[in-house]
């Protein structure tokens, strides 16, 4: 086989035309390396090694691209890779060239992606954790950059809901703890300040009180009415002193 034209593409790739009719793509890295200008006659097991390595080039080249809009893990690199179709061989030369080129520093990962997870989500440091664990990291790797405020996004989020509440004082503060746990706070981090903020269900209380008047009094009445409104209120959250103080006004 004869290379017979050398055609420019965008970026550093070349179309390469062998006297054969056979063409493909080659990076200039690969033509320079194998002195392609000069050496346009090859043979099958020499094609094999030209091949081979701009396959190696194409996904080290694709990696730095996908690398170029944020910061990757190896175990997003390898997914990525695999649904380019790269080969393990292949991908496993790649990974070991990034690593060596620095551009997988795992301990600039787990900081860069803490510090945007705490910036820029409601997350608690368990499920910073597990998100991290899932992209390859062990817990020993992460803990050291995970002593952040993380109390103070806790009050924040706890005020926040706070203000919109329309639940009684219990019922609050259950809701509110299990939304804290879910987005992976340690309910040792805001339980105290959870259970000492004042939540006011005086108004809350009564207007559930007139809702279940207005939906129930057609159904039932005196005492039947009285004592059915009661257990609905107590399944609500509110104290038995405070419902007794509404319903007896």
């Amino acid at each position: 086989m004869e290379i017979v034209k050398f055609k420019k593409l965008k970026g550093n790739l070349y179309e390469i035309v062998l006297d054969n009719g056979l063409s493909f793509k080659l990076y200039d890295d690969v033509i320079v390396k194998y002195n392609l200008l000069v050496n346009k006659r090859f043979d099958d097991k020499f094609f094999m090694e030209v091949t081979s390595y701009n396959d190696s080039l194409d996904a080290y080249y694709t990696c730095i691209k996908y690398l170029s809009t944020k910061m990757r893990s190896e175990v997003e690199l390898r997914k990525y890779l695999d649904k380019k179709g790269i080969s393990k061989g292949v991908c496993d030369k790649t990974i070991d060239r990034l690593k060596k080129s620095g551009y997988l520093n795992r301990e600039l990962y787990i900081k860069s992606y803490i510090a945007d997870a705490f910036n820029f989500s409601n997350n608690g440091p368990v499920k910073i954790m597990k998100s991290l664990n899932a992209l390859g990291f062990s817990d020993d790797e992460v803990k050291p950059f995970l002593d952040l405020d993380f109390y103070g996004k806790a009050v924040k989020l706890i005020d926040k809901k706070l203000k919109s509440n329309k639940l009684s004082a219990s019922n609050f503060r259950m809701h509110t703890s299990n939304y804290l746990v879910n987005l992976g706070y340690p309910k040792e981090v805001f339980s105290e300040y959870l259970m000492g903020v004042h939540v006011s269900d005086d108004g809350n209380l009564e207007k559930d009180y007139n809702m279940l008047m207005r939906k129930y009094s057609k159904k039932y009445s005196g005492d039947k009415l009285k004592y059915f409104i009661k257990g609905k209120l107590y399944q609500k959250g509110y104290s038995l002193d405070k419902i007794g103080e509404v319903i007896d006004e």
